[in-house]
């Protein structure tokens, strides 16, 4: 009788915990007054800005994560079984795009084609060091933090 008791309640403790995935996080902060699409690959044949679903039902349609609105953040992880994947590849870096909403009409080839998107390239090995990566898109500059400078930004 004590074994059907117990076997509940150790499937519901169980269940409660859920170990966090290992790998490492890159936010993206949006410091631009216009959306942003981030991407990993222009060689698609077309932008998938929504995405639907149906629930009991009803169709409800959500935005996709990587579209940040303005003065948004992302926040994009990347596992180590991911990271270790593309270094057996030889590869050695993740190439992010950003494509701004006014050229979001035409097709990934055209904006590829015509070089209307901006690329940022963050070394796997650099992303893997540092604990804090953020990645800020300014105007036409990106740049790319790994520390909070706190004697910087309280000089005014």
């Amino acid at each position: 009788m004590r074994i059907k008791t117990a076997l509940p309640l150790l499937l519901f403790l169980s269940c409660v915990y859920d170990p966090p995935p290992k790998g490492k996080e890159l936010t993206i902060h949006n410091q631009t007054n216009k959306q942003l699409l981030v991407i990993d690959s222009l060689l698609g044949n077309y932008f998938k800005l929504y995405d639907t679903a149906t629930v009991n039902g009803r169709r409800f349609i959500s935005r996709q994560a990587n579209y940040v609105m303005e003065y948004g953040d992302y926040l994009r992880f990347y596992s180590n079984l991911e990271l270790g994947i593309l270094k057996k590849k030889n590869f050695n870096k993740i190439t992010l795009y950003f494509v701004d909403q006014a050229n979001l009409g035409g097709s990934p080839r055209k904006i590829l084609a015509t070089h209307a998107y901006r690329s940022f390239d963050i070394s796997i090995d650099t992303l893997k060091k540092y604990q804090l990566n953020h990645l800020f898109v300014v105007g036409d500059t990106i740049v790319f933090e790994h520390d909070y400078d706190y004697y910087t930004n309280l000089k005014h």
